[in-house]
């Protein structure tokens, strides 16, 4: 039986070229610590589905809240930067991946629709053509690095409002976006 879900991946960009070009042990802590660091940012009880290398995919079976959305987004975003920006701060070490972490940034697909699951060894997955989409968005037309992905799925008065709309053709058709910068968040940062 399929339920109705919000699909939620916060997604690290600048990730693999600052694996490749970095010191692994720096670069994989650094990850890490930003991984959880999302996870502990979660506010609005979505369950995390699975950790996907630079990629969060996280969950919530129910109906749409677009406030509490963006507050998650918000909440998120603001805890990744200030993270960021302490770690340019307080840095002792010099190496590549010490000196590059301020090029990670941050983005945000979100999608909704209806979700199954499948068992795997007593783990249950969200499954459908619903997580492929959400998925198959994290490549897209969006040409800044800081956004908000919403799909007219999940809000269509973001849709009508929002400054900019795109349309993208994948294999399984046309799907309708919305996105936002985050850009204006960079400005409620802490002071470090």
């Amino acid at each position: 039986m399929a339920d109705k879900a919000l699909l939620f991946i916060p997604d690290i960009s600048g990730f693999t070229e600052f694996v490749q070009h970095t010191a692994i042990q720096h670069s994989r802590l650094i990850i890490s610590e930003l991984q959880e660091l999302l996870i502990d940012n979660n506010i609005t009880g979505l369950q995390l589905a699975e950790i996907e290398g630079d990629a969060l995919f996280f969950y919530r079976i129910g109906e749409v809240d677009i406030k509490q959305i963006r507050d998650q987004v918000k909440r998120m975003y603001i805890a990744f930067h200030t993270y960021l920006q302490r770690y340019e701060y307080e840095k002792i070490c010099q190496c590549c991946v010490c000196s590059s972490v301020y090029n990670l940034s941050l983005k945000f697909i979100i999608h909704y629709g209806d979700i199954e699951f499948i068992s795997v060894k007593d783990t249950n997955k969200p499954y459908g053509s619903n997580v492929i989409k959400v998925h198959r968005l994290l490549k897209n037309d969006v040409p800044i690095s800081e956004y908000t992905l919403f799909t007219e799925d999940v809000d269509q008065e973001t849709l009508k409002t929002a400054e900019y709309n795109l349309q993208t053709n994948y294999d399984f058709g046309n799907i309708n976006y919305a996105y936002e910068s985050l850009s204006d968040y960079k400005t409620e940062l802490p002071e470090i």
